[in-house]
């Protein structure tokens, strides 16, 4: 590709991942790191898996992630699908600032892609009726047409080798019904039957991912020929996939603009799936100074109160309660708006699933916010509540977390005009109830209120008179309290 650089590359057992962007973009490209998890045989074999690469551009962090899930039809390789990417997720930690933190949360945006094995799945009802849906086909036709038991137009003993091999059943009027539905091209049927879809929907894996349907041939077993010539004893299946996902309040920055099947690709028991998605940049471009000396005093403050969690999952043995020791921890990206030696947090709760926490939370960020002209700009800049729970001799551990926009926190405030008047009258409040995710998983609700103002020391007093119990202290990470014990 003699217009294109390679950024990053990186090869895992059968798996590879290779990003590469345009040479007058490349320059431009910070923070590159790659990571990958096995998921084979007892966690080390690296024939399934998956590798992720992260990378800024334009105040924009992107993550791609390539994956190979566990194969076969049944509720039981589904269920297996959905702890492997959950696997990779929590295993692949590109960034080390951000451990706590997975790439679903950690990036702006992130895709996915791979031979991610879902496959489609008919109920019983439509196993009589196709789709079962009245659905319209590319060819207008409905969807309630009888399926009939068909012989398949090619078969070999390859293919049943191979079926053998694998554990495969024969699939019998799966198979035909698909067939039939694949040559109608009546992919809204189709669709209903994809097991992904029914994954999104159900929050099983990747909680908050978007796919296209497919409306295209299904691309997983073929010939290895041109063209889709498949393989009577597996259920033509969707497996081969491309998902993404934006962080808080991004959702409308990419576009998808193409989404299909490659059919002359003829190396592969599979027809690879390409995309071209359009995706807009937190900067319009990389800031060619040093951000200029901050002369306004005014300051970010975040006042975040009633803070609580409900049904949060338990962290400890029976032995040690069998409950969770929750608190949460308060990160930023960048990391120099909050971090000073540690993160803030709020006190721990112990053994409680549903906590609420009587006190207020006062972050200040610092001017490391401003652009080149020294104006605050909080334009990408992340906050993240990460639930921990509380383990005293060892590691604590990751809850899950609720990622927050501040540029959406503080949308109301003027935060590049002179102040006028009294910023007290400015406050912007903000009341949330979210998701705990990690590994594209969920673990609870969080709830809390957040005022936000762009205040100057004098009001940041009279804006915490009102507060309960204002705490501003760090958390120590288990390290870190081991030498102050023994110091």
């Amino acid at each position: 590709c003699p217009s294109y650089e390679l950024i990053a590359s990186n090869l895992r057992g059968e798996m590879r991942l290779y990003v590469l962007a345009l040479e007058r973009l490349a320059e431009e490209i910070s923070d590159v790191y790659v990571a990958g998890e096995n998921t084979g045989i007892g966690g080390v074999m690296a024939n399934k898996g998956g590798i992720i690469v992260t990378l800024t551009v334009r105040g924009t962090r992107l993550s791609f992630m390539t994956c190979h899930l566990e194969a076969h039809e049944g509720a039981h390789h589904y269920v297996n699908r959905n702890k492997n990417l959950a696997e990779i997720l929590g295993g692949a930690k590109p960034d080390p600032d951000y451990y706590m933190l997975d790439t679903t949360i950690y990036s702006h945006h992130m895709f996915v892609c791979g031979d991610l094995n879902y496959r489609i799945k008919f109920s019983k009802e439509e196993d009589v009726v196709g789709g079962g849906s009245g659905g319209v086909g590319e060819d207008g036709g409905g969807g309630n047409k009888p399926i009939t038991k068909q012989k398949t137009t090619r078969h070999d003993s390859k293919y049943s080798k191979d079926a053998k091999e694998e554990g495969e059943a024969d699939n019998g009027s799966h198979f035909a019904q698909a067939k039939t539905l694949v040559e109608e091209k009546k992919w809204k049927e189709l669709n209903s039957g994809d097991e992904l879809a029914m994954a999104l929907k159900k929050r099983d894996c990747l909680t908050g991912f978007k796919t296209l349907p497919c409306n295209f041939p299904p691309t997983f077993k073929v010939s290895r020929e041109a063209g889709y010539v498949y393989n009577e004893k597996r259920t033509p299946s969707y497996t081969d996939r491309i998902l993404w996902k934006s962080t808080d309040d991004m959702n409308g920055n990419i576009i998808p603009m193409l989404y299909e099947p490659c059919p002359d690709f003829i190396t592969s028991d599979h027809k690879p799936i390409r995309g071209g998605f359009a995706v807009k940049m937190n900067k319009s471009q990389r800031q060619a100074s040093a951000p200029s000396a901050h002369s306004d005093e005014r300051q970010v403050n975040l006042l975040i109160s009633d803070i609580k969690c409900t049904n949060l999952p338990v962290m400890d043995s029976e032995l040690m309660g069998g409950l969770s020791d929750p608190y949460v921890l308060f990160v930023s990206s960048p990391k120099a708006l909050l971090w000073e030696k540690a993160w803030p947090s709020t006190k721990v709760i112990y053994r409680n699933l549903n906590p609420e926490w009587d006190e207020d939370i006062l972050l200040k960020l610092n001017h490391n916010a401003c652009n080149e002209k020294g104006e605050s700009d909080l334009e990408g800049n992340m906050l993240y509540l990460t639930v921990m729970d509380y383990d005293q001799y060892s590691g604590d551990d990751v809850i899950g977390t609720v990622a927050l926009n501040l540029n959406d926190l503080c949308s109301d405030l003027s935060l590049s005009k002179p102040s006028k008047g009294s910023n007290l009258d400015k406050i912007q409040r903000t009341v949330l109830s979210r998701t705990i995710l990690r590994n594209g998983q969920e673990y609870g609700m969080l709830e809390c209120t957040i005022a936000s103002g762009y205040l100057t020391p004098k009001e940041t007093k009279a804006f915490l008179k009102n507060a309960t119990r204002v705490r501003t202290k760090k958390w120590r990470n288990f390290k870190d309290r081991v030498f102050s014990a023994f110091s």
